[in-house]
């Protein structure tokens, strides 16, 4: 009888490529689409403060061309910035240029996602009777912190909303507290420490040490 088993009477390899079917609206042929260009990669180092408050950079081709790449507010370290049209050059469309962001620490504030951390120092008077304090944001400002009697040191105390700003978030600024003990104590200074030392000499604060420490 002659022929192929396979529907639509073509062999088995085209079978399976068309599905079994026929070509199709009169034998129309099939052409590859024309390809875009390839993208290219860079990377980049900024500041902290650039990454919290967005920065454009430039960036110097060989031929001497700078392409400006805008780095938006709230970029994270690691992160990448596309640059459309700026990579391999094809006829059916460039490419584009991915650029990848470093972002240098700072010396004060450290990120935690969209949360900002810092330790601020405190008085042992302020820890142990409150006060509010003022802590610098990254606003360029200060905000007013309430400590609470009788806080610790290593504390940590939230303040909502003045963290990393972005178009989808805006985190916390996170404040830990340092109670800070002064290395030097003038003789006024010294006899108020006895005389607090005295008041307060039934208080054991390392009550259970031993106990949480036996293996």
């Amino acid at each position: 009888s002659g022929g192929y088993s396979t529907a639509g009477g073509m062999p088995p390899e085209f079978a399976d490529l068309f599905g079994g079917g026929g070509f199709g609206g009169g034998g129309q042929s099939f052409q590859r689409a024309p390809q875009k260009g390839s993208d290219r990669t860079a990377s980049t180092s900024i500041s902290f403060g650039g990454s919290i408050r967005g920065t454009t950079i430039g960036l110097r081709e060989p031929d001497g061309e700078v392409i400006d790449v805008r780095i938006p507010a709230g970029i994270k370290d690691g992160q990448k910035v596309r640059v459309r049209g700026k990579g391999q050059y094809a006829p059916a469309g460039n490419g584009d240029l991915m650029v990848t962001v470093s972002v240098k620490p700072h010396e004060f504030y450290v990120r935690d996602g969209d949360n900002l951390r810092i330790h601020v120092p405190v008085s042992f008077p302020e820890a142990a009777l409150g006060a509010d304090i003022e802590v610098p944001t990254v606003d360029g400002d200060t905000v007013k912190v309430r400590v609470p009697a009788g806080t610790p040191s290593g504390r940590t105390l939230r303040v909502k909303g003045r963290g990393v700003k972005h178009a989808k978030a805006t985190g916390d600024l996170l404040v830990t507290i340092d109670v800070a003990v002064p290395r030097k104590l003038n003789k006024e200074a010294e006899e108020a420490v006895k005389a607090f030392a005295a008041a307060t000499a039934n208080e054991d604060v390392r009550a259970g040490l031993a106990a949480k420490a036996r293996l």
